[in-house]
C-alpha cells in the first residue's frame, strides 16, 4: 500500500497509527483511528483497511469532515470517528479507471483504496471518484446500557497492553448524566472502585482505580499492575456504574 500510494504521490508523508489491530476486528479498528484522529494537521487523508468483507459486494467509503478525509470500508469502523468530527460529504468509490490494473478481490486497501488516497492528497476532487452516498452500517462501538435499577450497563471494548481496561462511556457523556446527582460506584468482577482518580498516581501500589483516559473514555486499571489479569477481564466483560 505504501509502495502505491508513494509511487503515484512521491511526496506523501505516510504515518502509521497501528499494525496492531486484532485480525478482522472493526470496532478496535475504529475505536484506535477515531482515538487519533484529531492530532493530525488539517487535510490529513486517513486510509482504514479492517475489512473483514473484503471482495465482497460491501462498498467502499471515501468521506470529507471538517478538516479530514477518510477512506474505508463500509463496515462500521469509520463511524466512530465520523462521531467526534460528522461528514460533510460521502462517496462511494466507484471510478475504476483510478485503481490498478486488475484490482484482487483480497486486497482492495493495496489496489483501491491506496489510488485513491494518493489522488485525494494530490488535491483531486472527491465527485471524481465516485457518486454521493451514505453510510450503511453503523458504528460497532456499543451504548451504555440503562438498567431498571437506574444503574447503567457498561462494557469492555479493548484491553490495551498495559491489561487497562477500555468500557463505552466517554467523559462527555458522563458529565451530562452525573451532574444532577453526583455519585460515582463502579462494580466489575467482583469489585468496587467508589470515586473517580484524575490519574494512576492517585493510588496505591496495586490498588484498582476509574479514570478518564487521555482520549476521554473511561477506564479501569491497577497502578504499577495489570487490571485485566487482576480483574480476570477482557472484551465484553460487564461493568454497573451507579450514579
Amino acid at each position: 500500500m505504501k509502495g502505491v500510494i508513494l509511487s503515484l504521490a512521491p511526496d506523501a508523508r505516510i504515518v502509521d497509527i497501528s499494525h496492531e489491530i486484532p485480525a478482522q476486528d472493526v470496532l478496535v479498528g475504529g475505536l484506535v483511528l477515531a482515538r487519533a484522529f484529531p492530532y493530525f494537521p488539517p487535510g490529513t487523508v486517513h486510509l482504514l483497511v479492517v475489512d473483514p468483507g473484503v471482495g465482497t459486494s460491501r462498498p467502499l467509503l471515501l468521506a470529507r469532515t471538517e478538516n479530514y478525509f477518510f477512506l474505508g470500508p463500509d463496515n462500521g469502523a469509520l463511524g466512530m470517528a465520523f462521531e467526534r468530527e460528522p461528514p460533510r460529504e460521502v462517496i462511494r468509490i466507484t471510478a475504476s479507471h483510478i485503481f490498478r490494473p486488475e484490482p484482487s478481490p483480497t486486497f482492495h486497501g493495496r489496489d483501491i483504496l491506496s489510488p485513491v488516497a494518493a489522488r485525494v492528497a494530490q488535491g483531486v476532487p472527491l465527485s471524481q471518484f465516485g457518486e454521493p452516498a451514505s453510510p450503511a452500517v453503523p458504528s460497532p462501538f456499543p451504548l451504555p446500557e440503562p438498567q431498571a435499577d437506574g444503574r447503567l450497563l457498561l462494557r469492555v471494548v479493548l484491553a490495551d497492553r498495559f491489561g487497562n481496561l477500555l468500557l463505552n462511556l466517554t467523559e462527555r457523556k458522563y458529565r451530562g448524566i452525573s451532574s444532577a446527582k453526583g455519585g460515582f460506584t463502579l462494580e466489575i468482577a467482583g469489585r468496587k472502585v467508589e470515586r473517580l482518580s484524575r490519574t494512576y498516581g492517585d493510588v496505591s501500589p496495586g490498588e484498582v482505580l476509574a479514570l478518564f483516559d487521555s482520549s476521554g473514555y473511561l477506564e479501569v486499571a491497577v497502578r504499577d499492575g495489570s487490571a485485566a489479569i487482576e480483574l480476570g477481564c477482557g472484551r465484553s466483560a460487564v461493568a454497573l456504574l451507579s450514579l
